[in-house]
C-alpha cells in the first residue's frame, strides 16, 4: 500500500542520482549515498524513508536495511537499525559488533538507541537529525543502566555534505504524515 506518487518517487531518485559524492572532504558521503538508495527503496515500498548499512572494520559493507514497517506486513520492529542487527546477529554471528560502524539515514528513535547500546555495535552515524524522534541527542537522559552498557560507543552525526544530510531528511518526510496517520489508526481504530 503505498500513498506515494511514482512522480514524486522518480524525483526523490532523481536527486539521489544527481548527487556528487566530496569524499575528500565529506568523509561519510559514500556510505552516505547508500544509506539513501536503502531509504528511498523503503519509500518505494510503502514505508518510512530510512535506510541503513552496516560495515565491516576494513568498510566494506556487510549489511542492508531499510524500514519495513507497514510493507510486506506490520512489524513494530521493522526499523532500519533493527532489522539490519537482527539480519547481523542471524547471518553472521560470528562478527565483533565493536569492530563494526552502523550508518543510518535518520538520528535512532529511543527503541532502536537502546538496542544499538544493547548489541555494541562501536560506530554509529547518521545523517539526519530527528529532533521530534531521535533520541542520540539526548543520549544523557537514558537511565543509568542504558548508559553504562557499552560507554565506548561512538554515536554521531555523519561527515556528510550538507545537501546529503537535507535528502536524508527529505526521504523520511516524504510519507512521514500519511505513515503517521496509518499507524494511529492502527493503534486507535475509528479516531
Amino acid at each position: 500500500m503505498n500513498s506515494i506518487s511514482q512522480a514524486r518517487i522518480r524525483w526523490m531518485a532523481s536527486r539521489l542520482d544527481a548527487f556528487r559524492s566530496r569524499p575528500e572532504k565529506y568523509a561519510d558521503d559514500p556510505m552516505g549515498i547508500q544509506v539513501c538508495r536503502e531509504a528511498l527503496k523503503a519509500l518505494e515500498e510503502g514505508n518510512y524513508g530510512v535506510g541503513s548499512i552496516i560495515t565491516g572494520r576494513n568498510g566494506e559493507i556487510i549489511v542492508r536495511s531499510r524500514n519495513q514497517v507497514f510493507e510486506p506486513t506490520f512489524r513494530s520492529d521493522g526499523h532500519a537499525e533493527m532489522v539490519a542487527l537482527n539480519d547481523l546477529e542471524r547471518r553472521r554471528p560470528q562478527e565483533d559488533p565493536a569492530s563494526l560502524t552502523l550508518y543510518v539515514s535518520l538520528e535512532p528513535c529511543p527503541m532502536c538507541l537502546s538496542r544499538l547500546k544493547l548489541a555494541g555495535v562501536g560506530r554509529v552515524r547518521y545523517l539526519a537529525s530527528d529532533a521530534a524522534g531521535g533520541m542520540v541527542h539526548l543520549h544523557d537522559r537514558l537511565p543509568p543502566i542504558w548508559r553504562l552498557l557499552n560507554p565506548d560507543q561512538d554515536f554521531d552525526q555523519a561527515n556528510v555534505s550538507p545537501a546529503l544530510s537535507r535528502l536524508a531528511a527529505r526521504l523520511f518526510q516524504v510519507n512521514l504524515r500519511s505513515l503517521r496517520r496509518r499507524l494511529l489508526n492502527r493503534v486507535h481504530p475509528g479516531r
